[in-house]
């Protein structure tokens, strides 16, 4: 594997620095601190009183942005974990001032700014992620190892939220211009396993509507979606959004000749059968955002790129399946992956 840039020098600790201080902002931290030779020095909210609050959770030093942060302090690795819209802006920061850089997802909100950050990180030569945590997950690993070398023929996939029913999430995920909407904000977890387990999309095809809570002016995602894709290899597949559900579901089925497996990532288990062998493996509660991050500062400290998963340039072949599916539902046709930027 390739060798990067790090300011880790000798055995001292990664000093780390967090953008955006709201809930994926604070576990991030958090987790931080529970890993030995790891330290949180500064952390950057627009709202200070926010930055305030975990920088005191974590003896740490309070910005009001990553780019005051970036020339305030010196850290090894900047975390990004505003608002999808804000994304290209803080990481390219980051890369700028030739720090490592782990990006929430989706990486951005557009192909222009997704294939920027490419660029620039392989410019300036630094490690680089983007969290899409269920492929750290040991029942994704699991699945990956029981399907190796057979042949999908079809994908199902699932995702449902609460969203427009519990209202118990930041307003800007059910707002299109912050957040890209269910496909970027939820769905894509499902793609990106997807394309993780079975390979690359080459073209989707997407249906939506908003059919409940109208009333909510101040939100324009919409609350049920269908989607239909095909893969590379000719494997063809669906999927399903609600953001009004009251049961919370992630689930991929893969299917083959004589084989079906279900991935439920909501239940932590595995389902299905082989030829006659039935598959039935519980997992145990595990923090897939903890592994997703020790894989990242194992990279950074070591200056390679062999422990991460997911990188700027595999994330953003993700967005462009997104984008494929969010151009759809204005078509109403079948639209190709990687062509046309948003």
């Amino acid at each position: 594997m390739p060798t990067v840039k790090s300011s880790v020098k000798g055995k001292r600790p990664v000093r780390i620095g967090v953008a955006g201080c709201g809930q994926m902002g604070r576990k991030h931290a958090h987790n931080c601190s529970r890993i030995k030779g790891v330290s949180v020095v500064a952390v950057a909210d627009k709202d200070m009183k926010r930055a305030r609050a975990l920088a005191g959770e974590m003896s740490a030093v309070p910005y009001s942005s990553a780019e005051a942060l970036l020339a305030g302090v010196d850290v090894d690795a900047l975390i990004v974990a505003t608002p999808p819209d804000k994304h290209g802006k803080d990481a390219h920061a980051a890369i700028k001032a030739g720090k490592a850089v782990l990006v929430e997802k989706p990486i951005a909100l557009d192909i222009a700014t997704a294939k920027s950050l490419c660029v620039a990180a392989k410019k300036a030569s630094v490690v680089n992620a983007v969290g899409f945590h269920l492929r750290y997950a040991p029942l994704t690993q699991k699945a990956r190892s029981l399907i190796a070398g057979k042949c999908v023929t079809q994908v199902r996939s699932v995702t449902t939220t609460g969203y427009y029913l519990k209202m118990d999430m930041p307003a800007w995920f059910l707002q299109r211009k912050h957040s890209g909407g269910p496909l970027l904000e939820q769905s894509l977890h499902m793609f990106d396993e997807a394309r993780y387990l079975v390979g690359d999309i080459t073209r989707v095809f997407a249906q939506g509507d908003r059919l409940v809570r109208p009333e909510l002016k101040r939100f324009d995602s919409e609350d049920t979606m269908v989607l239909a894709y095909r893969f590379a290899n000719g494997a063809l597949g669906t999927h399903a959004d609600s953001c009004a559900t009251t049961v919370f579901n992630w689930e991929i089925e893969l299917f083959g000749t004589d084989w079906r497996l279900l991935i439920d990532y909501a239940r932590k288990r595995l389902n299905g059968y082989f030829g006659e062998e039935t598959i039935h493996i519980d997992f145990t509660d595990t923090d897939l955002h903890m592994l997703e991050l020790q894989a990242f500062i194992d990279d950074v400290r070591n200056r390679r790129v062999d422990s991460i998963l997911s990188n700027f340039r595999d994330a953003t072949k993700t967005l462009e399946v997104m984008l494929a599916g969010d151009r759809s539902l204005k078509s109403g046709a079948w639209e190709p992956v990687g062509k046309g930027t948003r």
